[in-house]
């Protein structure tokens, strides 16, 4: 018999080659992966154990997730390599510009209004955010949408405004504004430790071993950074607006509520930038979103406790009552953000290279 039908020899194929058909399937996914951890992570996801993989004559999914990676050529987009090995100094430049840039507006303010009612005003703070916004626009790094950097810009701004306008103390919320440039050192360091990983890690479970103490030593760098920042501005202003005062000018410069409200708002924007650098765009602006939500509700509480309602606008008791209520909204939105940042950002796929070559 010398004519087989073409659904005969499609079915010897797939006899003969299983892992043909898994390819088919998951053609998209094996052309776009970066890694294999990445098509072994989805492979899991859809329900494949060792059993399964067994079907396509492996041992376990990494093993078969290496094959569909060698199989398929990469897209163009997706073959970049990982970033070049970097310095501390190529990482400091761009952290150190994005200090500044923040830092202006909010320094501009505090120096107004040192000089008396120059700073005051709803207009005065309107440009405040403003700038901010644009500020934050600018250093978002590429690859996302316009939607997402607007989103992203409006709501880092409307959080640093809102503490910079509000809070008991401006060099406390100075202090902030020049701390996201730790934060974006800390962000590019995080990645770049997390592509040395996705390279050496040999299964899913070892890229999350060796991720796991990550995450921490960044938070950790972070809050130092900001509370040396605090502690620096809190000292200048009591310089400034008495006669010296020292290392307890510094220390005792703002109350522990301030204090505490300032490490937990820190903390947010260092989870938000974190999500964002690695490409966790939604997770990052619903961080944001929840914690101007919880800083809305935690005020109204607390504005709705005052005796008699609250001070006027800028009164050192609406002051300290925005503290309080910065610390409630924002330490609940941290320990929610915290445990979730904890679970994505030890993934593979959180550490595809979705950014410019130069961004890390």
């Amino acid at each position: 018999m010398s004519g087989r039908s073409g659904a005969a020899v499609s079915a010897d194929r797939a006899t003969a080659d299983p892992v043909h058909d898994l390819l088919v399937r998951h053609l998209t996914l094996c052309e776009t992966a970066v890694h294999p951890l990445e098509i072994a992570a989805e492979l899991e996801a859809a329900g494949m154990g060792p059993g399964t993989a067994g079907r396509y004559r492996h041992s376990d999914v990494f093993s078969l997730a290496e094959e569909l990676y060698a199989r398929v050529p990469r897209r163009p987009e997706a073959h970049r390599a990982p970033p070049a090995e970097s310095p501390w100094r190529r990482r400091a430049g761009p952290a150190l510009l994005t200090a500044v840039l923040y830092l202006l507006p909010c320094a501009g303010l505090w120096l107004a209004r040192q000089t008396g009612g120059a700073g005051r005003g709803v207009g005065v703070d309107l440009t405040v955010v403003v700038l901010l916004a644009l500020v934050a626009a600018g250093t978002a790094g590429g690859g996302h949408s316009f939607g997402a950097r607007f989103g992203y810009a409006v709501g880092v701004a409307a959080v640093l405004g809102l503490c910079v306008t509000g809070g008991s103390d401006p060099a406390v919320a100075t202090a902030l504004a020049c701390g996201l440039g730790a934060a974006d050192w800390c962000a590019r360091w995080f990645r770049h430790i997390g592509w040395g990983h996705l390279g050496a890690a040999r299964s899913r479970n070892g890229f999350r071993e060796r991720m796991r103490p990550v995450l921490p030593v960044a938070v950790a760098l972070f809050l130092t950074a900001l509370s040396a920042l605090t502690f620096a501005a809190l000292t200048l202003h009591r310089h400034r607006t008495s006669d010296g005062g020292g290392l307890a000018a510094g220390i005792h410069g703002a109350d522990g509520t301030a204090w505490a409200a300032q490490e937990c708002v820190g903390v947010v924007l260092l989870l938000v930038v974190l999500l964002w650098r690695c490409g966790r765009t939604a997770d990052a602006l619903a961080g944001l979103l929840c914690g101007l939500s919880a800083l809305g509700v935690a005020a109204a509480a607390v504005h709705a406790a005052l005796p008699g309602g609250s001070g006027g606008y800028g009164g050192s008791g609406t002051a300290a009552a925005f503290d309080t209520a910065l610390l409630r909204g924002f330490g609940l939105t941290a320990a929610l953000l915290l445990p979730y940042a904890w679970v994505v950002l030890l993934r593979p796929e959180s550490h595809r290279d979705t950014a410019p070559a130069g961004d890390d």
